[in-house]
């Protein structure tokens, strides 16, 4: 008797629990799909996310949700949701969950806020939290003053982690370092065959005018060329940012200008495994054109970049122009003008992608290479190229 006591509470003991399992594996999951939807200019644009059963309802699901800041910011970004609530009705399998975007004509990084979902009680939550991204589609054109574009010195979410606008009487050691001569003994010709020595000296380099100054000159009666190459190596390197870059262009067969980063452990790791994000180049044959660019290792050298063409018979060494790049973890996008050109991402480079790491700068105007050719009888001396200001900002 007392034996089929205990036989029948130790069955009870075994059948009860699992019957309240099998009552929870019968709710249905819940799964939110993410969306990445585009911003928009004039009009609220809504996010519908599409939420999905694993098997039709038995009975009204009532799904709770909220929404939280991530890198987009409420009542700027998105209109907030702090209780809202979507239902499932029984014999259905979906629902939607819809959202406001906020629309404005800045140029800024791809945002993301969360939507935190509450479990019902008659279902399982797969996630309870999904992103919604809000893509950048804006096409808004920068200021002008009397010498070209200008853009703003902030932006609503963005902080100014560093500027040089290039006000100081000479070139702020603190952020800069020359590199000299022409790239010998384990660079010659920097790489590229160039022609030019870098100097340090005032006519090639110099602050005039709340403006950097760098020209390339040729000795007369010579092919003999000087120009200047500063680098923030060491002392001013960054991971990520809005950067904005206004400058003019020189012009001229074998003139070949850029603004660019490098890895900052080149030189542990060596170019191109550290990376290159060219945010400009010029070969002065093509004065109405400049070029982005991303080098990187891949097995090898590779490169991936494109063009930006000005209209008519304009060049970049008419007027104050403004380079920009939105690099950002895993994706960076290049920009003249506030117009976009190219865009670059880890998808397209794959698990050697070497731009989310630190990074320094390069101003330089180099003579004759590989890609612009020599100068020829065509070509006026000096060359100039004026730059403005270095603006990086980073988000809040």
């Amino acid at each position: 008797m007392r034996w089929n006591l205990m036989i029948g509470i130790v069955a009870f003991s075994l059948v009860f629990p699992a019957c309240k399992e099998d009552n929870k594996m019968t709710r249905p999951e819940i799964t939110v799909k993410t969306v990445t939807v585009p911003e928009g200019t004039d009009q609220q644009q809504t996010a519908e996310l599409m939420v999905s059963l694993s098997q039709p309802a038995t009975e009204d699901i009532m799904l709770i949700y909220s929404t939280q800041d991530n890198t987009a910011v409420e009542g700027q970004d998105y209109v907030a949701v702090n209780m809202g609530s979507t239902m499932i009705n029984a014999g259905s399998a979906t629902g939607t969950i819809s959202l406001t975007i906020i629309p404005d004509d800045l140029l800024e990084f791809t945002e993301e806020f969360l939507v935190v979902l509450q479990e019902p009680d008659n279902a399982l939550l797969v996630f309870s939290s999904i992103p919604v991204k809000i893509e950048d589609d804006d096409d808004f054109t920068p200021g002008r003053d009397a010498d070209g574009y200008v853009t703003p010195a902030s932006y609503p979410g963005l902080d100014l982690v560093w500027a040089d606008e290039f006000d100081g009487p000479s070139i702020n050691g603190e952020y800069w370092n020359f590199e000299l001569g022409d790239g010998c003994p384990n660079l010659c010709g920097w790489g590229n065959n160039e022609l030019q020595q870098y100097s340090d000296v005032e006519n090639n380099v110099k602050i005039e005018n709340g403006k950097l100054i760098v020209t390339a000159i040729k000795k007369e009666g010579y092919d003999e060329y000087t120009s200047a190459r500063i680098i923030t190596k060491g002392k001013k390197e960054f991971t990520f940012g809005r950067i904005d870059i206004r400058a003019r262009l020189p012009f001229g067969r074998g003139i070949w200008p850029a603004i660019w980063m490098l890895g900052s452990n080149i030189d542990q790791v060596g170019w191109p495994v550290c990376g290159e994000i060219d945010i400009m180049e010029l070969v002065g044959h093509e004065p109405s054109v400049t070029h982005g660019t991303a080098h990187y290792d891949v097995n090898g050298w590779q490169s991936k970049g494109t063009s930006y063409y000005l209209s008519g018979n304009e060049t970049f060494a008419d007027e104050f122009h403004i380079f920009s790049i939105l690099w950002e973890k895993n994706n960076i996008k290049w920009y003249v003008d506030y117009n976009p050109f190219f865009e670059l991402s880890v998808e397209s480079v794959g698990s050697t992608y070497p731009f989310n790491s630190s990074f320094f700068f390069i101003l330089n105007v180099a003579v004759g290479g590989n890609w612009p050719g020599d100068p020829d009888e065509t070509t006026v001396f000096p060359q100039t190229m004026e730059v403005d200001y270095i603006r990086v900002f980073q988000q809040e």
